[in-house]
């Protein structure tokens, strides 16, 4: 299928108006970053473009990959490392297209990271948080904290690290999946929200007593484990969408933190 298609196709399903929003508020791709050959017809997806998830996908035969981590260009004093050069030459030398969303797949109202865990636990969206980052989401009935936390982990396959306030029972959550680390006007919105317990990834050392002081428990799951999710969601509705003309697969390059 024509890769040209396939990424109008692609901007259907996560529409125009979120690709066009994401330009504004994100430093990072939400969108292609290189175009390989016209002809694809095979699409491998995944969390982060490395050069293990790279080589993986040659070997599987796929000619466009798609990221919510995607090439991150950003240099520093206009130098790109060894680990940059490496992934560039794969990129290059394969003629691979690479496709970004990173703000799409945290903000989207069904497909995203964060409204697919929120799906996946039972949840129900009833707002935006942390700037349209992710959501709250209202459980079908009150969890105490430990049930919140059983949930996660069989969710995330992960470790979740749990920090308890004075909130049990649980009924509102915030979810931000991976680098959600909120800061003083997140604590406050969350307040102002009802948010009694806060879904993320990955944490700082100073934030887990400001949440607890302000009364919301705090439950991080990895970056990487919470935001599986929307890339997963993304190919299985593209798949669905394209057919048998293209295979679409998730590649997993697991990482712990």
């Amino acid at each position: 299928m024509n890769r040209d298609k396939i990424y109008q196709t692609l901007t259907q399903i996560v529409t125009p108006e979120l690709l066009a929003k994401a330009k504004k508020k994100d430093v990072v791709a939400n969108g292609i970053q290189f175009s390989g050959g016209d002809n694809v017809t095979k699409i491998a997806t995944g969390v982060s473009l490395n050069a293990q998830f790279l080589e993986k996908a040659i070997e599987w035969g796929a000619q466009m990959c798609i990221f919510h981590h995607a090439f991150d260009p950003r240099t520093e004093g206009s130098l790109y490392s060894q680990s940059s050069q490496k992934r560039l030459r794969l990129i290059i030398e394969n003629n691979l297209s690479i496709i970004g969303l990173h703000y799409v797949l945290d903000a989207h109202p069904t497909l995203s990271n964060n409204a697919q865990i929120a799906q996946k636990i039972g949840a129900t969206i009833t707002n935006t948080l942390y700037e349209e980052w992710g959501f709250v989401a209202q459980l079908p009935q009150e969890m105490t904290l430990a049930e919140l936390e059983t949930a996660c982990r069989k969710l995330f396959q992960h470790t979740i690290f749990t920090f308890p306030a004075n909130s049990d029972p649980i009924q509102t959550i915030g979810i931000v999946s991976g680098a959600g680390k909120p800061v003083e006007s997140h604590m406050w919105e969350m307040k102002q929200k009802g948010v009694e317990a806060y879904i993320s990834g990955e944490g700082s050392e100073s934030v887990p007593h400001k949440m607890m002081e302000n009364g919301i428990s705090y439950l991080l799951g990895g970056h990487y484990a919470t935001e599986v999710f929307g890339v997963q969601a993304l190919g299985a509705a593209l798949q669905k969408t394209l057919g048998n003309e293209v295979g679409v697969q998730f590649i997993d390059v697991n990482n712990p933190l």
